[in-house]
């Protein structure tokens, strides 16, 4: 699908919350997005996939605001097992299949907003991975990996998680600093593109602490 887009995000990762112990990792994280130039019904989607083989991790988002928006419709599992809930309560997902997927039309407004709780296991090998994904009704998402086509992507590879952890997509320029003992990571681009992928926009995978 060929258009013209202008799709203005501000990415915002908090850490709230790391506690480590020898038989779990779990963390927390607020998660924020900038959906302002979207308008009408978008879809919202997560998927947590199985890369070690051992059923170790669970998900757990809550507290989805949407900015004058709000969730429309049921959710969509896309046939697929461990994963239940609505964008209007809380979504719980984990890895006792290959993959669990969740999607969820809503009526877009200034942003979207939750918290990410999710534990950090890792049985060698290849790490299970948690992606959001942002995309129109027709699920082409707002992403310029052409693989993933994933705007936010998590590897838990069992070490120590921070907001420089994630991968964010379709994101330019990104500053982080310390507010109040907490990290925050802020990414923020307008782009214009002849395609969904927004290839104009390069993929951010680092990030520094001021």
């Amino acid at each position: 699908m060929n258009r013209v887009m202008r799709f203005v995000k501000f990415v915002t990762l908090t850490s709230v919350l790391l506690a480590a112990a020898a038989s779990a990792r779990a963390d927390s994280f607020d998660v924020s997005l900038n959906t302002a130039s979207l308008s009408s019904a978008q879809i919202l989607a997560f998927g947590l996939t199985d890369g070690d083989g051992v059923a170790d991790n669970n998900v757990t988002l809550s507290g989805f605001a949407f900015g004058g928006g709000s969730a429309v419709g049921s959710p969509d599992y896309q046939g697929t097992t461990g994963v239940s809930g609505d964008l209007g309560s809380m979504i719980n997902m984990n890895d006792s299949g290959f993959s669990a997927l969740f999607t969820q039309q809503f009526d877009a407004g200034s942003s979207i907003s939750f918290l990410l709780n999710i534990t950090n296991n890792f049985a060698g090998g290849t790490p299970d991975a948690f992606a959001m994904y942002v995309c129109d009704t027709s699920l082409n998402c707002y992403s310029d990996d052409i693989n993933t086509q994933a705007m936010l992507v998590l590897n838990l590879t069992g070490a120590t998680l921070s907001p420089s952890s994630f991968i964010l997509n379709a994101a330019g320029p990104s500053r982080a600093s310390r507010h109040r003992g907490e990290r925050h990571i802020y990414c923020a681009r307008a782009f214009e593109s002849d395609s969904f992928l927004g290839r104009d926009c390069r993929a951010l995978r680092r990030f520094h602490f001021a």
